[in-house]
């Protein structure tokens, strides 16, 4: 195994960005093992929300190889739907799934990772901006932002990198799978129906999924930014939510979707 060659662990492994991922790292000639629950040889069968499944994985890549040189959270999923009615264990899931078992995945690698070692959190353009009955899957990736900024400063002179990507809307299977909650009582009505019709409705608009996970791979490999922003619609926005008045931006937001 050469100094350049990297061990590199992704989570979500089997489908979409972490699939590509996976693919991009190993055409570069690293050594990489995915995680996700159906994965298979050489990659490891773990749920990534189990956190003792995640340290059997992570002790298994270290027995394999020796060391951990980069890993990458990328597992996780969406919920829509009116915040007050959503079921609370949906909430605690997708806590868990986004966030929980993101952090414990990168926890349970840093315990073998030396300097020069870097981490990084797939999160989302939605961790920068709040939306109307994506409130939760919002929440899960700004929690995603605030641990990655947190370890960015506490491993910094330890030699370790950490940064987080906000990816935009990427063309997945993430919109398919989405957990759905139409309905609305009499206070929503068919508000959170209309918005997951219109934000599932520009599915055509999404990005690409091979050149926005270059973007991505390039991301993880510098990783030198706390930050990284996928998409030039998302940074513009970005910095317009800078500089507007945060109750006109959230109107802006509120009418849109």
């Amino acid at each position: 195994m050469s100094k350049k060659q990297r061990v590199v662990i992704i989570t979500g492994s089997t489908s979409g960005i972490g699939k590509e991922l996976c693919r991009l790292y190993r055409n570069d000639g690293h050594i990489v093992v995915g995680l996700a629950r159906s994965a298979v040889e050489p990659d490891i069968a773990a749920d990534v929300t189990d956190l003792e499944a995640v340290r059997r994985a992570v002790d298994e890549v270290y027995a394999r190889y020796g060391r951990i040189d980069t890993v990458i959270a990328n597992a996780g999923g969406g919920l829509s739907g009116a915040t007050e009615l959503l079921p609370i264990e949906q909430i605690q899931r997708q806590m868990d799934l986004n966030f929980t078992a993101a952090l414990n995945v990168v926890r349970c690698a840093l315990g073998y990772m030396q300097s020069g070692g870097n981490a990084v959190f797939i999160s989302s353009a939605c961790a920068l901006f709040a939306l109307p009955y994506r409130a939760m899957y919002c929440a899960s990736k700004a929690a995603v932002n605030m641990a990655a900024h947190g370890l960015y400063m506490e491993l910094k002179g330890h030699g370790i990198r950490v940064s987080s990507v906000c990816a935009g809307d990427i063309q997945t299977n993430f919109t398919a799978n989405r957990i759905k909650y139409a309905d609305g009582g009499e206070r929503y009505g068919d508000a959170p129906s209309k918005s997951a019709q219109k934000i599932d409705g520009r599915e055509h608009k999404r990005m690409k999924l091979e050149p926005a996970v270059k973007k991505i791979y390039k991301c993880c490999k510098k990783s030198k930014k706390p930050t990284y922003i996928i998409g030039f619609k998302y940074k513009a926005l970005n910095f317009f939510r800078h500089i507007l008045p945060q109750k006109l931006l959230l109107d802006i937001t509120a009418k849109l979707f």
